[in-house]
């Protein structure tokens, strides 16, 4: 007990101060009890009317701490026992890491983020593969088989839709400029309730956006023109013009989700698509991608589909519905036709990703070009075993088709091929080839190589 007028420190059972002989007095220090905890009463009572039907949590009342850490203490304990403390200091630096580390995490994922234009507005898209595959929602390019994409610098490059379904909100754009720039990483399971995420797109046109949110909901079943399933429900902001783009895990920077809607009353929270209930599906469309007329053929189920409501319209939009009111008869029923000019383009772009296989010696670049179980399979891969670990360089110059002949289910091209090759020892040859490619077309309009021979 503490004198009043002197402040020795006096025992607790003392009748006078030992160091000024005052009377001491027990009652002085009891006197506020009952006001604090009168004071406590009150203010609970007034939380309770406010929050009680707020929440069914618990109502805790918080401890009292110190805005700062008492640092005299914090030496003691430091010098007596030899153990360090940490500090609110230390606590606030380590926050500020972990806002770095987010920081760092959209930097790096901004150059597989694209904005997706065609002539009725924009959307996003990200890199799910690489070889160019941009991943976005079926509503962004809905009424197109060419795009426009436009990277994290604004440079603006083609793309091509290979891949688009009627009955989930999910297309996939081949971007052949894009071919080297790498992808995301994929959740390949669930993400879990209350992770923190990122959602990357062109909300409004304004390019390369990140926002933090979380995780909110899970299983979200809708259907809008397009089924959603077991959908994600997202506290991060979202806009017209994201849709397409990518939520990423804020921990991992994994894909976990396609942002695809907007609630319309309320724009605080978003829906994206799990992109692991995706991934077989697309997959198929990089082995065997849909051709311009395939994408086409589905334009005739979305007769009345308006899509404002999800991504930037400009004054194309009476355009945009008229487009698709007249343009289903065209694809009907019309068969398959080959040209020329689709075989050059194909066996062009054949020898384009096998140039970028060899260099990269992964035979996934070419594999959705070669019928599967066919001769020329197993050779190109066998080659490219061989080849495998050996440094040598393909630098491919020329590849003119010279002809073409058809047959009544396949087809034969004649090509004339010339590329530099550079040895182990650094030996540069230059090299001509005269080749025949055989091809089919299979059940979904793809062509197939089925043979290449020497003429």
């Amino acid at each position: 007990m503490f004198c009043s007028k002197c402040g020795h420190k006096n025992t607790d059972n003392g009748k006078f101060c030992a160091g000024c002989g005052t009377e001491m007095s027990k009652s002085s220090g009891s006197k506020w009890v009952p006001a604090i905890v009168l004071t406590c009463f009150i203010v609970l009572a007034g939380t309770g009317g406010v929050f009680g039907y707020a929440t069914d949590w618990s109502f805790k009342i918080p401890k009292k701490t110190n805005a700062l850490p008492d640092t005299e203490a914090v030496a003691a304990a430091e010098g007596e026992n030899g153990i360090k403390i940490q500090t609110t200091p230390a606590v606030a630096k380590q926050s500020k890491q972990q806002s770095k580390d987010k920081t760092v995490l959209i930097k790096e994922s901004l150059p597989s983020v694209f904005t997706v234009l065609t002539g009725s507005g924009s959307g996003s898209g990200f890199l799910y593969k690489k070889g160019g595959y941009i991943v976005t929602n079926a509503h962004v390019v809905v009424g197109y088989t060419d795009v426009v994409v436009r990277n994290s610098k604004g440079e603006d490059m083609g793309g091509r839709v290979v891949g688009i379904s009627d009955k989930y909100d999910i297309a996939l754009i081949k971007s052949e400029a894009n071919k080297n720039v790498k992808p995301f990483v994929i959740e390949q399971k669930e993400t879990p309730i209350g992770t923190e995420v990122i959602a990357i797109g062109s909300p409004n046109g304004f390019e390369n956006t990140a926002s933090i949110g979380y995780l909110t909901g899970l299983n979200r079943d809708m259907q809008k023109d397009f089924i959603y399933e077991k959908v994600y429900q997202i506290d991060a902001q979202i806009d017209h013009g994201s849709s397409g783009g990518p939520l990423l895990d804020a921990n991992t920077g994994y894909v976990i989700g396609i942002n695809s809607l907007l609630y319309k009353d309320n724009t605080v929270f978003g829906f994206s698509i799990p992109m692991y209930s995706m991934q077989n599906l697309v997959d198929k469309w990089i082995n065997q991608p849909m051709s311009g007329k395939q994408v086409a053929a589905l334009f005739d189920v979305y007769d009345d589909y308006i899509p404002e409501q999800y991504y930037n319209q400009d004054e194309h939009s009476e355009d945009y519905e008229e487009f698709y009111q007249e343009t289903p008869d065209e694809y009907d029923t019309e068969e398959a036709e080959v040209t020329d000019e689709e075989v050059v383009d194909f066996i062009k772009e054949f020898r384009n990703q096998y140039e970028v296989a060899l260099t990269n010696e992964d035979y996934s670049y070419i594999d959705h070009y070669v019928a599967s179980g066919s001769s020329a399979g197993t050779e190109l891969l066998d080659y490219m075993d061989d080849m495998s670990g050996h440094n040598v360089y393909f630098e491919f110059i020329e590849n003119t088709v010279t002809d073409v002949i058809y047959y009544e289910d396949s087809l034969e091209a004649y090509t004339y091929e010339t590329f530099y090759f550079t040895d182990i020892s650094g030996n540069r040859d230059f090299i001509e080839k005269r080749k025949i490619y055989s091809i089919i077309v299979d059940e979904y309009g793809n062509y197939q190589i089925i043979k290449i021979a020497n003429q």
